[in-house]
């Protein structure tokens, strides 16, 4: 499994026969040129309705370029959801396969008045006020699992916390003892547990979980365990659940098909509500399993039958047509050698999704020509249409996987004199940060004022200020980074900024990434002044600390909390730890961390035996 280090040929891959790996970090090692992509016999695409979605060009793309590396490559692409299949089978010059069968028959239908309306048949449920528990609660008597679909993050916390009652007063006594112990591994994800980390401890013990982009990682490996189990017997979640994450219930409740967008609340599309509905039904287990829809008439009830359950599945179309998109491929594929000049560019977009969907590639070679001209004007390629390549940064930008603005703005860095919170406010200013940290309407004016003040010190061009649209939430992104490196408890940092703890991490990540493509452009550019700077911020990104806390942190086992702790005892460096007793250590960051600590430092087993009072405490929490 190779995922995520995205500047890697990851050489290591060609000793194995099969390989699983995200979209991107295909299209990445195509980047690299990695020479074993070539020994590729079946390449498998799954979920290949994506290429519909945001990672719809990756996809495409990188399906293009293995078939032009390969042109004996076999391709299997996998999905539930296209109605246009014939069309994408015909672009992958591949035989369509089509199959109605389910390892677990499934009855969609729709709840109003204590009764599911299935197609054919109806079903009725213990009358209850509110529609979502009754439904639960009908299957939790039925000793089956459910799975409630919420269409915002706070709306699955709130749904888990209402039913929690209902879903405990169904457990077994054993079964209370054992989620009361992984409740643990839950709580103890952090260092310090945020307010999200004991509600979700809490929940588990009743025996109900959310699932949510903003757990952390840790904590949905245990949700998603205990569920197959059959431990957790309700999950409220978003639809990342259903997009990957293998985890069938009996009944599937989707109380609402309207998501808030940009343009308003909005109705979901049918393929979405097919995804959702796909996860009804455990094999082994049921022999139906049941998705459920919520109407508060019957007008809705009918509405909801015609358009989801009995309505069309759109159909999936390209999305390499947005310019963006377009100027980071196009300078892919002249920097791997895809493309040398003017027709072999028409040539490589002729064998894309797009050209095939749209007979031709007329409106497309414009926004080409017109980034082409773009990329050359930012010195990003050379040369004219009948002779072109990738200059030296260029290829370098290709292979950083960076949008090629992103990467402007990296460069046009270098000329000014930045600080740690200008280079934080530039990293929420590229296009990979996003979505940013939004505003409540009550901190505007004050943060307005606030950067007004600080207007000099920022990387703004003076036309920016008042023309970009999103400068306030970028300023408001870059002070949420500024504080985790200033130490600011997590559970603090949720109140001010409404950001739960995987949301967190996940843009520290992001963060780290970019500030990595910072120093290899700064390398490349001749600026290596600013590199250590970066590589300081990155590690303080990592964990973070303020700078004093560095040393201590590239210890295994220390993190924020612990080097703070540390560092306030007066031990600040490597050296004072290893003068520091094994007791002493103990007291100040616990008996089993001080244990493991002293053996990084080179202890050896007899000496650390030597501290006669000292007895490890042996805990439960594994990995956690």
């Amino acid at each position: 499994m190779s995922t995520g280090d995205f500047d890697s040929s990851s050489k290591y891959l060609h000793n194995y026969d099969v390989i699983f790996t995200t979209y991107e970090k295909t299209e990445s090692l195509l980047r690299h040129k990695s020479e074993w992509l070539k020994q590729i016999g079946l390449l498998i695409i799954d979920e290949i309705h994506e290429i519909d979605s945001d990672r719809g060009p990756t996809i495409e793309i990188m399906t293009t370029k293995l078939l032009i590396l390969n042109p004996e490559i076999q391709v299997l692409g996998l999905s539930a959801t296209i109605p246009n299949s014939k069309e994408l089978s015909k672009w992958l010059n591949a035989k369509l396969i089509e199959s109605s069968f389910r390892p677990v028959k499934l009855n969609e239908g729709v709840f109003f008045e204590n009764q599911i309306h299935f197609l054919r048949g109806k079903q009725k449920i213990n009358p209850i006020s509110d529609p979502v528990e009754a439904l639960v609660k009908d299957a939790l008597e039925k000793n089956k699992q459910a799975l409630v679909f919420c269409n915002t993050r706070p709306r699955t916390v709130g749904m888990a916390k209402k039913l929690a009652k209902t879903v405990e007063k169904t457990l077994l006594v054993k079964e209370k003892e054992f989620l009361s112990k992984k409740s643990l591994e839950i709580l103890n994800a952090l260092e310090n547990p945020t307010e999200q980390c004991r509600i979700l401890s809490n929940l588990v013990k009743s025996g109900i979980a959310f699932h949510n982009a903003g757990m952390l990682a840790k904590q949905r490996d245990v949700v998603e365990e205990l569920f197959k189990k059959n431990l957790i017997k309700v999950i409220s979640a978003t639809p990342t659940l259903a997009a990957g994450v293998n985890l069938p219930a009996f009944r599937v409740i989707i109380p609402s098909v309207f998501r808030y967008t940009a343009f308003g609340h909005q109705k979901i599309p049918v393929r979405e509500y097919k995804q959702w509905s796909g996860r009804a039904g455990r094999p082994k287990f049921d022999s139906v399993g049941e998705s459920v829809l919520i109407a508060g008439n019957e007008f809705e009830m009918d509405e909801l039958k015609e358009e989801f359950i009995l309505g069309d599945v759109e159909e999936v179309s390209s999305k390499l047509g947005i310019e963006p998109v377009l100027r980071t491929h196009v300078l892919a594929a002249i920097a791997t050698g895809f493309a040398f000049d003017l027709e072999s560019l028409e040539k490589f977009f002729s064998k894309t999704f797009y050209a095939f969907q749209f007979n031709g590639l007329d409106e497309l070679f414009l926004k080409v020509n017109s980034v082409l001209i773009e990329l050359k004007e930012l010195k990003f390629i050379e040369g004219n249409e009948k002779s072109f390549k990738a200059t030296l940064i260029g290829k370098r930008i290709a292979e950083l996987f960076l949008d090629p603005l992103t990467a402007k703005m990296i460069l046009d860095s270098f000329k000014k004199d930045l600080n740690n919170f200008s280079f934080l406010f530039l990293l929420t200013s590229a296009f990979e940060f996003f979505p940013l940290f939004s505003v409540p309407r009550a901190k505007e004016t004050e943060l307005w004022e606030q950067m007004n003040v600080e207007a000099d010190s920022l990387p703004i061009d003076s036309d920016d200020f008042y023309s970009d649209i999103s400068l306030l939430k970028k300023y408001n992104s870059a002070l949420l980074l500024n504080k985790w490196i200033s130490e600011v408890p997590e559970e603090t940092l949720r109140k001010e900024f409404n950001v739960q703890p995987g949301i967190l991490r996940s843009k520290l990540m992001i963060a780290d990434w970019l500030l990595y493509c910072f120093s290899e452009l700064a390398l490349i550019s001749g600026k290596k002044s600013v590199i250590s700077l970066i590589s300081k911020l990155r590690k303080r990104i990592k964990y973070g600390i303020k700078e004093e806390l560095l040393v201590l942190t590239e210890l295994k086992g220390i993190g924020r909390v612990r080097a703070r702790k540390l560092f306030n005892s007066n031990i600040n460096s490597i050296a004072l730890l290893k003068k520091t007793e094994l007791n002493d250590l103990a007291g100040i960051i616990g008996n089993e961390t001080a244990f493991k600590i002293k053996k990084q430092l080179g202890l050896s087993e007899k000496e650390l035996k030597s501290f006669k009072h000292f007895t490890p405490v042996q805990t439960n929490l594994g990995n956690y």
